[in-house]
């Protein structure tokens, strides 16, 4: 974000509330500028946490994650298309793929996610 606060993102203990992280991504110059916002809330050796939210319509062209990944929308409608599949996920939906596969995401409405990426220690 270019608004981006100086905070940890590695704490022991993290709690957040979602939906007003939500509405500071909303609120944020990003969001304005462009199709999507996005806000790292945890970023350690073993996992990453991206708040995500989407312009109705915007996409994310195909693009692969380093590691296995859950997607959790918490408001909105979202396009998941992988490995030759299509999902449609509703707030509340939950997904999960696995390490390092290709995938594209399409918000049908205004929409927001938590991206968690496991860096699997290998």
């Amino acid at each position: 974000m270019a608004e981006a606060e100086h905070r940890s993102l590695d704490l022991p203990l993290m709690s957040f509330a979602t939906e007003q992280e939500i509405a500071k991504l909303k609120a944020s110059d990003q969001w304005r500028r462009e199709s999507r916002a996005a806000l790292t809330l945890v970023k350690t050796r073993a996992v990453t946490i991206v708040l995500v939210a989407l312009h109705a319509g915007a996409v994310m062209k195909e693009h692969h994650a380093a590691g296995p990944i859950t997607v959790a929308v918490v408001e909105g409608a979202i396009r998941f298309k992988a490995a030759g599949e299509e999902r449609v996920l509703r707030r509340g939906g939950l997904l999960a793929l696995g390490d390092a596969i290709q995938h594209e995401v399409e918000a049908l409405e205004e929409s927001a996610f938590v991206l968690t990426v496991n860096h699997a220690t290998k």
